[in-house]
């Protein structure tokens, strides 16, 4: 019996959905392949638009199929596929890992055998095309702005007495949210939507995933991680950068060079045929021969504690992994390189490039100068 695939899904949201489809469509709807064809089943809503821009071998009116979904006493989106699939006398499907429960339920008591994908419903997705590579391309460009503005507004600031940073235009003390603003409004303004943009200062630092909120001081680290997507494409973009407004301590300098350090051998490794986790072993071991081990701390992860990096591209984490599982690079992959040091009290440090995977090496989209103390 033949096999067909099957997504059911809006392509705002899922990526699987986005790439077989190529535009945007807000509200879900149906893409089945074929014979190493793709069916799409629009709406009278979005049928012309999709006929027009869309990446679809075939376009067809989905009204029809739901009328005969109807008179066989069935309603929804997975009566209008299981209309389609049987008209073709198609009974075996496969999903993607993250179809819909109740969809699959309902295909099964209709008599569908459904499984889904082993792994990556479209592992070709790793590695990109050359087109690709520009979107990511110009999504870092804008990423790489964005961190200028936050630069030159932490340049603008001055020190207040009490060591929080003033706004240069208002004069008040400045919080995370005021340095995210200079980033996200930027993005907004030249087409990329910012997703919870981190600006954490000091101690929330040494939470990787702490956006931040308190205020920004002087002379403490200030960790912003940056990874917008662009709207006209989805793609993503991902960047890091340190900072300290003023002068950095002898224990904050040590830890950056260490990060520093450490990006650079791991920047120095990718390359097509390279297992991601030899990359995260080696700034490991440089990491514990600086004297920064990761270990537990009074309950609290401290050192090195996630991946070296990660794929993007349609998602901001996506395949490959630069971590302890073994993954080996490919040629076209784009990933990230960020290497980071958290300590409770102290803050943290990080610094994120995204590059792509080359024969020889690789090509660095971020091409960003790495500084420390901001005057």
């Amino acid at each position: 019996m033949t096999e067909a695939r099957l997504i059911i899904a809006d392509s705002e949201h899922d990526a699987d959905m986005l790439y077989v489809a190529g535009i945007f469509v807000p509200d879900a709807f149906i893409a089945v392949e074929m014979n190493s064809e793709w069916h799409g089943l629009f709406s009278p809503l979005e049928v012309d638009r999709a006929r027009k821009d869309s990446n679809f071998d075939h376009i067809h009116l989905d009204a029809l199929f739901r009328l005969s979904a109807e008179n066989a006493g069935r309603s929804g989106l997975a009566a209008v596929a299981a209309a389609f699939l049987e008209e073709r006398k198609l009974k075996k499907i496969e999903v993607p890992p993250h179809f819909p429960f109740g969809y699959a339920e309902q295909l099964k008591s209709w008599g569908f055998e459904v499984r889904a994908s082993e792994g990556a419903f479209f592992p070709e997705r790793a590695v990109k095309t050359e087109l690709e590579i520009r979107h990511l391309a110009y999504a870092e460009k804008l990423t790489r702005q964005s961190m200028m503005q936050a630069e030159n507004y932490l340049a603008a600031c001055s020190v207040g007495s009490d060591g929080i940073l003033r706004d240069s235009q208002s004069g008040k003390k400045v919080k995370a949210a005021d340095v995210r603003r200079a980033i996200e409004t930027f993005l907004i303004g030249n087409g990329a939507m910012p997703a919870h943009t981190i600006v954490a200062c000091g101690k929330e630092g040494a939470d990787p995933h702490n956006v931040g909120s308190g205020f920004i001081r002087a002379h403490q680290p200030i960790i912003i991680d940056i990874f917008p997507r662009v709207l006209s494409t989805g793609y993503w973009g991902d960047m890091t950068r340190t900072y300290v407004k003023g002068k950095a301590t002898p224990e904050v300098r040590k830890l950056y060079n260490t990060v520093r350090e450490g990006q650079d051998i791991g920047l120095s490794m990718v390359q097509a045929g390279i297992d991601g986790s030899a990359v995260h072993q080696a700034i490991t071991t440089h990491f514990d021969r600086q004297g920064y081990p990761t270990k537990m701390i009074r309950g609290r992860q401290t050192g090195f504690f996630h991946g070296t990096g990660h794929g993007v591209g349609l998602q901001i984490h996506e395949a490959p992994r630069i971590s302890v599982k073994s993954d080996i690079l490919k040629a076209g992959q784009v990933v990230t390189v960020e290497p980071g040091l958290y300590y409770p009290g102290l803050g943290g440090v990080r610094i994120e490039d995204m590059v792509v995977v080359r024969g020889g090496g690789c090509d660095n989209l971020t091409n960003h100068k790495r500084r420390l103390e901001i005057d």
